[in-house]
C-alpha cells in the first residue's frame, strides 16, 4: 500500500505546555484509524496541524507525497474534514452551503449528498443556525464524504450523534473503506466505534504515539497475566506496565506477550493465566 501521511519529528506547544513532542507517523492507503487519547492529550492538534490548520515549531509532514504547507489544489481536492466545532456561517441555508462547498472541489457527488440527506432527515431548507448540535454534525460529515475523498480526518465525529445516526454514520465509514482504498484517521473515546469500523488503532500519550498497530494485534498484545509461584520469588516480567504481587500470586500487565519466556516459566513449576482485556481497559492500560 502506498505512503498517504508521513509525520517526522512534530512537536507543538501552547504557552510553554508541550502538546506534541518529536511525534514521528506513517499512514497507508486503506488504513482507518481510531485514535484514542485522554481529553488534553492533542488529538485534535495532531489532525489540525497534519491539515495546516495549526503551525507547528518543529517538524515535517507530507500528505500525498507533498509537503503540507504547500499542498497542490489537486491534492487538497482529495480530503474530506469534519472539525469538531462547527464555524460554518450561521444565516446560510442547508442547501445554499452544500452549492459553496462544492465550487471548492474538482469533484463532487451531488448523489452522495442526496442519499445522505435523505436518509439522514437533513433538511435543506434549514438554515445552519436553527439546527441542533447532532443534526449540524451530520451535515459537517456529508459535506466532507461530497467530494468523494481519498483522505478522510474526522475530529470526534460521532460525539454529538444520537445512538442511531451514530450507526448509520459508522456504516458510511465501513462502505467507504470497503468500497475504495480510502484512507480514514478518526479521534474519538468511544472504543465500541473504533472496534466496529478502524483496522488499527493508534494511542497518543505524552505527545507521542505510543501504540500503533492493527486492532486485533493491539487486542491480543495488551493482556492481563496472573502467576502462581513460590511466596517471595521475583519475576523479571518483560513488556510491563504495571504489577502486583501478593504472596504466591502475580497479576500484571503487559504491553506484548512473551511466549518463550511464559514457557520456559512453566518449566519451572510456575502457573500462569491470561486473561484478555477490553479494548477501553487496555486504552486506561497504555495511558495511565
Amino acid at each position: 500500500m502506498s505512503q498517504v501521511i508521513s509525520i517526522n519529528n512534530l512537536s507543538k506547544a501552547y504557552k510553554k505546555q508541550q502538546v506534541l513532542n518529536n511525534l514521528s507517523w506513517e499512514i497507508r492507503a486503506g488504513d482507518v484509524i481510531g485514535l484514542l487519547g485522554k481529553n488534553g492529550a492533542g488529538k485534535s492538534t495532531l489532525l489540525k496541524s497534519i491539515l495546516n490548520i495549526e503551525v507547528v515549531e518543529q517538524g515535517t509532514i507530507e500528505i500525498f507525497g507533498e509537503n503540507n504547507q504547500q499542498l497542490s489544489c489537486t491534492n487538497k481536492n482529495k480530503i474530506g474534514y469534519v472539525p469538531q466545532e462547527n464555524d460554518e456561517i450561521p444565516w446560510l441555508s442547508i442547501n445554499d452551503l452544500v452549492t459553496l462547498r462544492k465550487r471548492f472541489y474538482d469533484q463532487w457527488s451531488d448523489e452522495k449528498v442526496a442519499g445522505l440527506m435523505q436518509r439522514w432527515d437533513i433538511d435543506g431548507s434549514k438554515q445552519v443556525s436553527e439546527l441542533s448540535p447532532g443534526q449540524m454534525q451530520k451535515v459537517l460529515i456529508m459535506l466532507a464524504l461530497g467530494p468523494l475523498p481519498q483522505l478522510l480526518i474526522l475530529d470526534e465525529p460521532a460525539a454529538a450523534l444520537d445512538p442511531i445516526a451514530r450507526r448509520e454514520f459508522l456504516k458510511e465509514l465501513v462502505e467507504l473503506a470497503c468500497e475504495e482504498e480510502i484512507s480514514i484517521i478518526f479521534s474519538t473515546h468511544i472504543t465500541s466505534d473504533i472496534e466496529r469500523v478502524a483496522n488499527k488503532v493508534a494511542v497518543l500519550d505524552k505527545g507521542k504515539i505510543c501504540y500503533f498497530d492493527e486492532l486485533d494485534n493491539f487486542k491480543e498484545s495488551v493482556v492481563n497475566l496472573s502467576f502462581t509461584h513460590t511466596k517471595g520469588q521475583a519475576l523479571a516480567i518483560p513488556h510491563l506496565l504495571r504489577s502486583e504481587c501478593q504472596g504466591n500470586q502475580t497479576h500484571c500487565v503487559v504491553s506484548a506477550v512473551d511466549q518463550s519466556w511464559l514457557d520456559q516459566l512453566a518449566s519451572q513449576d510456575v502457573s500462569y493465566h491470561i486473561n484478555q482485556l477490553g479494548l477501553e481497559d487496555i486504552f486506561m492500560e497504555l495511558t495511565r
